[in-house]
C-alpha cells in the first residue's frame, strides 16, 4: 500500500474526535499518517465555558494539550499553526509557516458566535467563547 496523508484542520471536538479515532483504525498501518492542524496546542472544552465565565474554575481547567492527548499515538503529527489555503489541485493545507501534502483532507475549523440581529444583544450581551471577555 502506498503512503497515505490524512491532513485534518481544527481541533476543536470534530478534529480532536476524528483523529482519535482514525488513529485508532489506522494504528497497524505504517502507511498512513495523521496530521492534525491548530493555531493553538490546546484543545479547549467548549461546552465547559460557562463554568469559567462564572468564575468556578480557571480558564486553562478546560484546556487540554494535544501533545498529551495524542501522546501514545505514533501515527499522529500535530502541528502549531494557522491554515491559510487549501490548494485542492497540489493536494496541500498551506499555514503561514509551511504546506502539508494530504490525500484525504477534513475540515473542523469551528464556528463564530452570532447574535442572529436581536436587538440589545450587540450592545448589553457578550458571548462565550475562548479568550473573549465582556468590555463592562
Amino acid at each position: 500500500m502506498a503512503q497515505k496523508n490524512i491532513v485534518i484542520v481544527g481541533a476543536g471536538f470534530a478534529g480532536v474526535y476524528a483523529t482519535k479515532r482514525l488513529a485508532k483504525h489506522f494504528k497497524k498501518d505504517k502507511d498512513v499518517t495523521i496530521t492534525l492542524i491548530d493555531r493553538h496546542s490546546y484543545f479547549t472544552y467548549m461546552t465547559e465555558l460557562h463554568e469559567v465565565a462564572a468564575d468556578r474554575v480557571p480558564e486553562d481547567a478546560i484546556q487540554y494539550d494535544l501533545q498529551r492527548l495524542f501522546a501514545r499515538r505514533k501515527n499522529v503529527k500535530l502541528v502549531t499553526d494557522t491554515a491559510t489555503t487549501i490548494d485542492r489541485e497540489k493536494k496541500l493545507v498551506k499555514t503561514k509557516h509551511g504546506a502539508y501534502p494530504y490525500d484525504y483532507v477534513m475540515l473542523g475549523i469551528g464556528s463564530q458566535p452570532n447574535d442572529f440581529g436581536t436587538p440589545g444583544v450587540k450592545d448589553y450581551g457578550f458571548t462565550l467563547a475562548p479568550g473573549n471577555t465582556p468590555s463592562r
